[in-house]
Order: structure tokens, then C-alpha cells, then sequence
């Protein structure tokens, strides 16, 4: 907030209301627009102060009722210049595109110079109710994308698993690849851990594919150790023996193997998950085995079985 601003007439130039084709300029569009909507208090960006001098010009000519005018500073980038449309993530379909929820972007904007106390997280009714213009800082807040994605992530945390999968869903459909309606079930049980530590729904839909858009490709088969294959052959005899992929049955066996074979667990687990997942990243092994199911995990460790006895053949 800038506090009370006060300038003589005198030195506001004559400035032009009407272009040569006799369309209105910003001032005199801005002042009718606000009194027809009988708009109470303005709020722009301090790099308008001297416009709203302009305004109360036109607002006092025509016998308006002048209303209250306060001044906010800018947003600007990290680096410290004005926001503009070059910058990533400055418009809110950039966020939509990789799914941040609009309470969590309205949270953070929210905070973003303002404070009230030490309250962080505030609902629709709080923002309302709490928000006054005196509490505005005087200097440029910066925009944080980080601190954005993880306002993000608390309110992903925080929403019921039903809801979470109806916003993925359309998410999908809108900015990737819609997910098969005879998945949701299967991935609303697996959000529990799906979404630890997603940040927004594109991390959640990465994190969900291997269940509805499985795929290994050749640059990530190329990332398995081939001298761990007789381990990971290993785990496939023993799971089909056991007929179970608990994590309690699945921990035992690891656990089993790391000390056999005298290795560590990513030697074991990376490769499984590649070969599950199509992928290196993503969820825990336990969990992407348990979400898969039986039948499934065997078919996919068989699938990759038969590529490198192809490629070992040609």
C-alpha cells in the first residue's frame, strides 16, 4: 500500500480522452466502465498511480461519485523484473496445463504480499472475511513457481480420494491422454500412495500411467543391467511359486536376495520398475506390484522375458 498520495492539478498533463477516429483512451474508458458498474474501490498495480489522478479528473468533471482508489506493488519474476506473458507459468492456463488446483493458486496470490498473522492455508469464506488492503507490503513480491506446486501439494493431500480422481480424470482428457473409464477404480484405490509427493496432476497422471498406457520402450529396456536378468527371473519363479505380491511376501523375498546375491535394493528395485512401469521413476515397487496385480505382473515380466530371448536370438 502506498498510504495517502496527494499531487496538484497542475502538474498532470492535458492528456487526450478521444483518438482521432473518436474511440476512447484507457483513462476515459476505465472511469465509465467503473462508475456504470458502480464500482466502490479500485485496486491496480501501483504503475497505474498516475492514471487514477486522470480518472478522478474525468470522475469530478462528470459529478460522479469518486471512488476509493488504493495501489498495489507489481509481481515480478524471480529475477526481480515485471511479470510479463514471456515468462513460464505467468498466465493461468499455464498452470492449468499441468494441474494446479485454482483454490491453491488463489491461496497463494492471496499471500503473495499480504499476511494476516501466521495463517498460511485460508478458505474461500477466510479470504473474505480476513483480506484488508492495510496489510499489503509496499515492496514487489516475486512470483515463486516452487512455492506454487507445493501450496499445490497440500491441497492434494487434502481432498478426498473421490474428487482427486473426478479432477484427474478431466485434467487427462483436457492436456493428455484420456484415461479408460474401466481404470478408475484401480487407480482410486492406488492414490493413497500415487499422489506422495505429486505436486500437481500431471505428476499424479505420470505417476498413474503404467496402469492404463503401459509401454516398454527401447530406450528405457536398454537401462536394465542384463547381469541382474537371472535375479529378476529369480523374483518371477518365486512370485508365480508363491502366488502373491503383498508387500509383506515381496519384502521377505528381497530381502532374501539382497543377501544372497550380496547387493543393494536399487539393483533389485530399479529394474523392476522399469520393466512394470516403462519407466525409472515413479512409485514405490511394493506399491506398483500391488496395484498391478498378480496376473498382471507376471505378464509383463514374461512380455520382457520374451524381448530378450528375441533380441538374444537375432
Amino acid at each position: 500500500m502506498q498510504g495517502n498520495v496527494e499531487i496538484r492539478n497542475n502538474t498532470i498533463e492535458d492528456f487526450v480522452i478521444l483518438r482521432k477516429d473518436n474511440k476512447p483512451t484507457y483513462n476515459l474508458s476505465a472511469a465509465v466502465d467503473d462508475y456504470q458498474m458502480k464500482i466502490t474501490h479500485v485496486i491496480r498495480g501501483d504503475d497505474h498511480k498516475i492514471n487514477a489522478f486522470k480518472q478522478i479528473q474525468i470522475f469530478e468533471s462528470m459529478r460522479w461519485k469518486i471512488p476509493e482508489y488504493a495501489h498495489i506493488p507489481l509481481i515480478h519474476s524471480k529475477e526481480g523484473k515485471k511479470l510479463s506473458k514471456r515468462d513460464d507459468a505467468s498466465t493461468v492456463e499455464d498452470y492449468k496445463k499441468i494441474g494446479i488446483f485454482p483454490e491453491a493458486l488463489k491461496n497463494y496470490l492471496l499471500r503473495l504480499g499480504w499476511s494476516y498473522e501466521n495463517k498460511e492455508i485460508f478458505s474461500e469464506k477466510e479470504s473474505i472475511d480476513l483480506f484488508n488492503l492495510k496489510n499489503i507490503g509496499k515492496s514487489p513480491s516475486k512470483l515463486d513457481f516452487d512455492r506454487i506446486k507445493s501450496m499445490n501439494e497440500f491441497y492434494i493431500k487434502n481432498t478426498n480420494d473421490k474428487i482427486l480422481l473426478e479432477k484427474l480424470c478431466e485434467y487427462s482428457e483436457l492436456y493428455k491422454e484420456k484415461i479408460p473409464e474401466k481404470f478408475y477404480s484401480t487407480i482410486e484405490k492406488s492414490l493413497s500412495f500415487l499422489k506422495n509427493k505429486s505436486k500437481c496432476l500431471e505428476d499424479i497422471y505420470n505417476n498413474s500411467k503404467y496402469l492404463f498406457s503401459y509401454e516398454l520402450k527401447i530406450d528405457q529396456e536398454e537401462k536394465i543391467d542384463r547381469s541382474k536378468l537371472n535375479i529378476i527371473k529369480l523374483i518371477y519363479s518365486q512370485i508365480k511359486i508363491g502366488g502373491s505380491i503383498n508387500k509383506e511376501f515381496l519384502k521377505k523375498l528381497f530381502d532374501q536376495i539382497i543377501k544372497t546375491e550380496k547387493i543393494n535394493f536399487k539393483e533389485l528395485g530399479q529394474p523392476l520398475r522399469i520393466i512394470l512401469t516403462g519407466s525409472e521413476y515413479g512409485p514405490a515397487v511394493y506399491d506398483i506390484a500391488n496395484s498391478l496385480g498378480l496376473d498382471e505382473v507376471l505378464k509383463r515380466l514374461e512380455v520382457f522375458f520374451d524381448k530378450i530371448d528375441k533380441n538374444i536370438k537375432n
